[in-house]
């Protein structure tokens, strides 16, 4: 599809001013690092040379996609249907960092980007499945091209994101600048008064937790408004209950068939308020808990169509009839309804995993890496005792080797004759490191070694070693086969630098600090949280936090989150023996990611992930209501 002319324009418009951004950029940079301490001083200044070029190289073919008509921040499909994109601490870290660059950036150029987002989506409103974020030049694409220029191995995730905290401001200032030529593109157009500036979507709203009393209290000052009423003369108006239900049923975020099938539950409630008077008084009466329960999932899908939400409707329509058949309906009847509807939909997420059975075993495998590695070690330890072998293949075998067995171990089985092939090439490597002084036993060695060496260099491909690395290690070992031909006893010479002791040491560190998983990550989409931090100053109160909202979290949920510097919705359907691992799928069936455990509390702690039902159908009509009666 051609780009639209106006697209075009702005993005030809914005590379012309990433000169100017990146040196405005740099400069605020400095002058807000001279402030912070010594630490993020000395990493700065270890960047500051390379910034610009840095900045501009993660930038300008992002802003050449936006030229093309294409989002660069889009969602691609990166890994197979049998594979999943792991997200540790580590990275979520990371992306706290993104999404704190772009809350500032958001809140600093608030209005330009509300117009720059109607007009994209008028741009976009006849696509067949428009972005919930239509804006490609949205301020999470500068955020991303600030924390590739700030990212570096000698920075871990903490480091690099007291960096972005830093640089956040210093980002959001320079952007002005940008985003107001933006504007001024719309308003040479004669667009300005198309695509209001005024964000309505953006008024002051009072949070629930300030609506006094909630449901009951909203029931009390309708009652007295109604008595007051009655004895001025002016007749009955509408119950609460019809009025909760109207407000409920005229809920935007409802889509036709769930409206269509809480309306016939409506019946049911209806004759349960007869004779339950607790139900106009409890906000977490089952009832109201169903009701959120069934907005809640059927928020989560922008297809009417889809064939989970009509499987699920068809479900609450078969029990819906039930309710309206039964004599006389009761709490404990809708509280049935809703564990049958808390089983359907777990069943239902516990379907959408089965694409990815291989994976999610190696997932609960994971969390045994660490007690593999130190068994391994031990046993090939004691194996190895006696064998005439340098010191540098000794610590190869029980180091980078232990690290390439237990990965075969995690990603198939600890069983798998895979491993078992790995655990062999010890011995076979021990053996030709044996000198040969018989011509007969060195042409059977020669002949036998392309194929030890291959399976060798097939395990190091297994774990993130560099090429340089892997490299090293295979010209040393071939050094020591050659000197084993031709008969030649351990060398006296010094090795080479990267065989000593300490050396190997580094390569695992430097390995270790490489090595985020075993799986690839995928890109996803982003959309809106609306969520906020945990304002808990108090690290032990804040744990506790993070570890209830962990233990209570049910599979078949569905989530707002920010993954890989993205917003999705996606459903939670498989959660691993122990809680260590996390499966969730969005709308795509291949939008599919996992995540540790850590990952998830740090998203949780940062306010970048929420439930859907976080703010129920229910919770949102009170409030409605409660600030339609005050004066």
């Amino acid at each position: 599809m051609a780009t639209h002319p106006l697209q075009l324009q702005m993005a030809e418009l914005v590379l012309a001013l990433v000169p100017d951004l990146t040196r405005n950029l740099q400069e605020s940079i400095q002058q807000a690092i001279k402030h912070k301490n010594m630490g993020l001083q000395e990493a700065w200044a270890r960047r500051r040379q390379r910034f610009q070029m840095e900045f501009e190289t993660s930038l300008r073919p992002a802003l050449a996609q936006v030229r093309q008509g294409l989002d660069p921040l889009a969602p691609r499909r990166q890994v197979a249907m049998d594979q999943l994109a792991l997200v540790d601490e580590h990275q979520a870290l990371r992306d706290v960092g993104i999404a704190h660059v772009v809350e500032l950036a958001t809140e600093a150029n608030r209005s330009e980007l509300f117009r720059l987002q109607n007009f994209f989506a008028g741009l976009n409103q006849n696509s067949q499945r428009p972005s919930r974020e239509p804006n490609p030049l949205r301020p999470a694409l500068f955020a991303r091209a600030l924390s590739d220029a700030l990212s570096g191995s000698d920075l871990r995730a903490e480091g690099h994101y007291s960096l972005m905290q830093a640089a956040a401001p210093a980002l959001a200032a320079a952007l002005a600048p940008i985003y107001t030529a933006l504007g001024e593109v719309l308003a040479r157009e004669r667009l300005t008064a198309m695509v209001s500036s005024v964000d309505l979507g953006n008024s002051p709203r009072r949070p629930l937790s300030s609506v006094p009393g909630g449901l009951d209290n909203l029931r009390q000052r309708v009652e007295a408004m109604e008595s007051q009423r009655l004895s001025l003369g002016s007749g009955q108006g509408p119950n609460l209950l019809q009025r909760l239900y109207d407000q409920m049923l005229a809920d935007p975020h409802l889509l036709p068939p769930v409206k269509a099938q809480l309306a016939r539950l409506q019946i049911a409630v209806s004759r349960l308020a007869h004779h339950d008077p607790q139900l106009l008084r409890q906000q977490d009466h089952p009832t109201w808990r169903l009701i959120n329960a069934v907005a809640a999932y059927g928020a989560a899908f922008q297809d009417a169509q889809d064939s989970r939400l009509r499987d699920f409707l068809q479900f609450l329509e078969d029990q819906t009839e039930l309710l309206i058949n039964s004599p006389a309906p009761n709490r404990q009847q809708f509280e049935n309804l809703q564990r049958l509807i808390d089983g359907f939909i777990a069943r239902q997420a516990r379907e959408r995993s089965g694409s990815s059975t291989a994976a999610l075993a190696a997932l609960e495998r994971e969390r045994q890496r660490g007690p593999w590695a130190a068994l391994l070690r031990e046993q090939l330890d004691a194996q190895l005792h006696s064998a005439r072998i340098s010191p540098s293949v000794r610590e190869f075998l029980l180091g980078i080797w232990v690290d390439v067995i237990v990965q075969a171990m995690v990603l198939e089985g600890h069983e798998a004759r895979s491993v078992q092939e790995l655990v062999a090439v010890v011995d076979e490597l021990v053996e030709s490191l044996v000198p040969k002084r018989d011509p007969a036993a060195q042409e059977k060695q020669r002949h036998a070694l392309p194929a030890l060496v291959a399976r060798i260099e097939h395990g190091l491909h297994s774990i993130a070693l560099s090429d340089s690395k892997r490299s090293a290690i295979l010209k040393g070992l071939a050094q020591q086969h050659a000197r084993a031909l031709r008969g030649l006893g351990e060398s006296t010479a010094p090795e080479p630098a990267w065989i000593k002791e300490t050396e190997v040491k580094r390569l695992l560190d430097e390995r270790d600090s490489e090595f985020g998983s075993v799986w690839a990550h995928a890109e996803v989409n982003r959309a809106e949280l609306p969520t906020e931090p945990l304002p808990l100053a108090d690290a032990r109160l804040r744990d506790e936090a993070v570890g209830q909202w962990l233990r209570h979290l049910q599979i078949g949920g569905w989530f707002h989150l920010f993954v890989n510097s993205h917003w999705l919705t996606a459903q939670l359907v498989w959660v691993s023996e122990g809680s260590q691992f996390y499966l969730f799928v969005g709308q795509d069936a291949t939008d599919r990611h996992s995540m540790t455990q850590g990952a998830l509390a740090q998203l949780y702690a940062n306010g970048l992930v929420t439930y859907l039902e976080q703010e129920g159908l229910l919770e949102r009509a009170v409030s409605t209501l409660m600030q339609d009666l005050d004066p």
